[in-house]
């Protein structure tokens, strides 16, 4: 997956990628016969079963399968449902990620990958920025009939699974997508609710970036901009020095997780260096059983590469405080991921702040957590938005390209209000998000993630907190989050009380952000 990743034609690669799709297909057809019939026992022999030493390390994920034992088809369905799906499903996956990977995008004559086009939007001026991102839209534009059909295709299985699964109460999209992120239904409403009434927070972090940017609006193409004031002399950050920045931060909150961010570096287990044929984005990875994590990123020497630096070493962090643990309590949901990714990147952001000697090096990192506001509660969720629209309208018929352009303009207008110029209305296919076959609403994890790392970020100067965080991160693969946070914090996450208070130390950087323009 890491070749694949760093060149998307590598034909070695494919082929071994394809068999081990296969592989693990054929190991999940094996395993469906038990795991149906351990479910479906009864009580009385799956409790004596899972209190068994020799599978007592997934006791949780056995529980979990068995509240969902209503939606089980039988053995033969399930069976050929997950055979069919290597070449259903998962295949218009992949159809996505080869297109995005050999990719060739034209920005002002000269010819790129779609990574380094991308990494263009993270460029300090403005005109370049806009420029990259109506070639990479131009772009998708020319794949929209295949990308409507994967997007069409993934979604369609989906619902035809979901209703296979309903027939003794009915499956909805979000009960699944909650199961998979180990929330409830109450929870993800409370959380949705309570951003979508605070959404005036995300919208004003745009209007302060616009103030500071000196243009009246901002454009889709300014959502990932550097701090603007100091574009002609703004100094790359080579990979030792975010590293350097890194460890020192993450130090000083925990030692042990400084000193795992440099023996990340120094063993090579970060993939950052940019490639012709590759993909965009990044990701953390992990071998079961080396037990060892690996970081893929495109890094050009940005602030936000940085701050993306960070994210992933706070999941491979995750993944590292695990490696003792046996694997069936090491299966976390994403909505905890990224939890772990965005606690280690708020960690970071919050010690440059700290060290910051002038107001001008304050507002650059106000900025990024500006940035880090409006595309999480406004961004994302605008993403679930049309991610909904799309499941529900996608019951009905096959969308066109026009109709995803449509949806996704509503989308961004109700979200982001007027704040911007524009809306991305391609962004349903250049967001490689929507064509993930593996999980669908790959998208208000982030925001869970990002409320629940405030929550516990503002308890990390308690005593003997980093052990505390080491213990939560350690829990994560056998607790729901309802549990989780009700254990460690004592809140109910199921009342938007306690999302509503993250939103709040949101609003009060984007405050001192504003307070400081006029003093630059």
């Amino acid at each position: 997956y890491f070749q694949l990743s760093t060149e998307a034609d590598h034909k070695n690669a494919k082929e071994v990628s394809s068999k081990a799709q296969k592989l693990s297909s054929d190991l999940k057809k094996a395993i469906a016969p038990l795991e149906i019939f351990i479910v479906r026992s009864p009580d009385s022999f799956f409790k004596e079963f899972i209190e068994d030493e020799r599978v007592r390390e997934s006791k949780f994920l056995f529980e979990s399968l068995r509240k969902r034992v209503d939606f089980l088809l039988t053995t033969k369905e399930e069976v050929a449902l997950t055979g069919l799906s290597v070449d259903g499903i998962h295949a218009w996956g992949k159809l996505y990620r080869d297109i995005a990977g050999n990719m060739e995008i034209d920005v002002e004559g000269e010819k790129m990958g779609l990574a380094q086009a991308s990494s263009l939007l993270r460029g300090p001026i403005r005109d370049k920025r806009k420029k990259a991102w109506i070639a990479v839209n131009k772009s998708w534009d020319s794949y929209k009939e295949s990308t409507s059909a994967i997007l069409n295709a993934i979604n369609g299985w989906r619902i035809e699974s979901n209703k296979m699964r309903s027939t003794k109460k009915p499956l909805h999209y979000l009960d699944q997508s909650c199961h998979e992120s180990r929330i409830t239904n109450k929870t993800l409403n409370a959380l949705m609710d309570s951003t979508y009434e605070k959404r005036a927070v995300g919208q004003k972090a745009l209007e302060v970036m616009a103030k500071i940017m000196k243009v009246e609006k901002l454009g889709p193409w300014d959502l990932l901009s550097p701090f603007p004031l100091s574009e002609v002399t703004e100094k790359k950050i080579s990979f030792p020095e975010a590293i350097d920045i890194i460890k020192r931060s993450f130090s000083k909150f925990n030692p042990e997780m400084g000193d795992f961010a440099e023996m990340m570096a120094k063993k090579r287990w970060i993939d950052s260096l940019p490639t012709p044929k590759r993909n965009p984005g990044a990701y953390c990875s992990r071998f079961s059983k080396l037990r060892e994590p690996r970081v893929f990123m495109t890094y050009t020497g940005s602030m936000g590469n940085v701050l993306t630096l960070a994210h992933e070493l706070g999941h491979a962090y995750h993944n590292w405080v695990m490696r003792d643990l046996p694997l069936g309590e090491t299966s976390y949901p994403m909505t905890l991921a990224e939890t772990a990714s965005i606690f280690a990147e708020t960690l970071v952001r919050d010690s440059i702040l700290n060290e910051c000697v002038n107001d001008q090096d304050k507002m650059k990192i106000l900025w990024q957590n500006a940035l880090s506001g409006a595309t999480l509660l406004i961004n994302i969720p605008a993403r679930f938005e049309f991610e909904k629209n799309l499941v529900e309208e996608r019951m009905k018929r096959n969308l066109t390209p026009d109709q995803l352009k449509a949806m996704m303009t509503s989308a961004w207008k109700k979200w982001h209000g007027e704040t911007l110029s524009e809306y991305d209305s391609m962004f349903w296919s250049s967001k490689l998000h929507f064509s993930i076959s593996g999980l669908s609403f790959y998208n208000y994890p982030y925001l869970f993630g990002y409320l629940f790392s405030l929550g516990l970020y503002s308890q990390k100067s308690k005593k003997d907190f980093s052990s505390v965080y080491n213990n939560i991160l350690r829990d994560t693969g056998k607790m729901t989050a309802e549990d989780l946070i009700l254990k460690y914090l004592n809140e109910n996450i199921e009342k938007s009380d306690f999302w509503t208070s993250g939103i709040n130390i949101v609003e009060e950087s984007v405050n001192d952000l504003e307070n400081l323009i006029g003093k630059v």
